[in-house]
């Protein structure tokens, strides 16, 4: 538990110095000294370390509860993990199923009145074509 308030301590410590290099002017007012930033930050470290000495009950709680919060968020992973992988395996199964479905030559006639009277059917003769998994080409960004 300790080592996750020092993470977070120094995380919030990283991301207040990140914009020290941006545009933003600040105002003379709020300029805070590095080097006094980090005696505080030393000394709020070392406070937070001795928090489980002077409260030893409460250091003990909150371990408890992290272990708690710990063990739903891995159950929720399996739960996840195990949904998805039962999906995977639907649809691995799929394309043999729908190949082997007999083909109609029904057909289909437009409720809508069209200038050219089409039908749409299905033959036996059209090919069959299986789905190939891979990435999707993205469309090149517009210049200008």
């Amino acid at each position: 538990m300790l080592f996750l308030l020092r993470t977070a301590f120094w995380l919030t410590l990283v991301l207040a110095l990140i914009p020290l290099g941006s545009d933003y002017e600040s105002k003379p007012e709020e300029q805070v000294n590095p080097v006094s930033a980090f005696i505080a930050a030393q000394a709020t470290v070392s406070d937070i370390g001795g928090f489980c000495q002077r409260n030893p009950q409460a250091c003990e709680t909150g371990g408890d509860a992290i272990t708690a919060i710990g063990h739903r968020a891995a159950n929720g992973a399996r739960i996840v993990y195990e949904y998805f992988g039962a999906q995977v395996q639907d649809t691995s199964q799929r394309p043999g199923q729908l190949a082997d479905a007999p083909a109609s030559t029904e057909t289909v006639q437009s409720s809508q009145s069209f200038s050219s009277t089409a039908s749409v059917s299905a033959t036996q003769d059209a090919p069959v074509l299986e789905t190939a998994f891979g990435p999707v080409p993205r469309p090149k960004p517009r210049s200008g």
